[in-house]
């Protein structure tokens, strides 16, 4: 990688730590998952970043928040957050967003909003529930319905990702933005 990469992962990795204090973490009373501005941040890396920079930003923001840096959800930070019960949710994000960039063509915003919802939210849901269930000790289903009235937040993330995503300057923003993965 050069130097110009670099200095984007890091970047990414600064924005995404910051965004978990913009607005204060809303914990749903049905509900141990927070409600943050990361999904809108992951997503708009994977709109803005090439697969292997998304998935390494991301990966290297878990990172640092596993060491102990306060940049998870609610100030905090460590290991035990990432196996906790919103572990499936942090574990995924670099997937989501290497897939999100993968799959993000130059062609079509419907596909790129498609592409945004299906892995933020039916992948990320679906995979995430199942180590939320086991680790507070509930059903799958249960985790789910419990996860239910975030899916219209989400998908507003989603298009307001791919919002600011399409309305920045390319002057301001080139090299960041990527727009096929190849």
């Amino acid at each position: 990688m050069i130097l110009k990469e670099y200095i984007k992962i890091c970047l990414a990795v600064a924005i995404l730590s910051v965004s978990v204090y913009l607005i204060p973490p809303l914990t749903l009373p049905f509900s141990s998952v927070p409600f943050t501005l990361q999904t809108l941040i992951i997503v708009l890396i994977a709109y803005l970043y090439k697969p292997t920079q998304a998935f390494i930003a991301i990966t290297l923001y878990l990172f640092l928040g596993g060491i102990g840096l306060p940049i998870f959800s609610g100030g905090q930070g460590g290991f035990d957050k990432l196996i906790g019960p919103t572990g499936g949710f942090l574990v995924l994000f670099p997937f989501i967003a290497y897939f999100i960039a993968y799959f993000k063509t130059k062609d079509s915003h419907f596909i790129n909003l498609l592409i945004g919802v299906i892995f933020s939210i039916g992948v990320l849901y679906l995979v995430a529930c199942l180590w939320l269930s086991y680790s507070i000790n509930i059903g799958y289903m249960t985790a789910i319905t419990m996860m239910l009235p975030f899916i219209p937040f989400d998908i507003l993330k989603v298009f307001l990702a791919y919002s600011i995503y399409r309305r920045l300057p390319e002057d301001l923003i080139y090299p960041l933005k990527e727009t096929v993965h190849n």
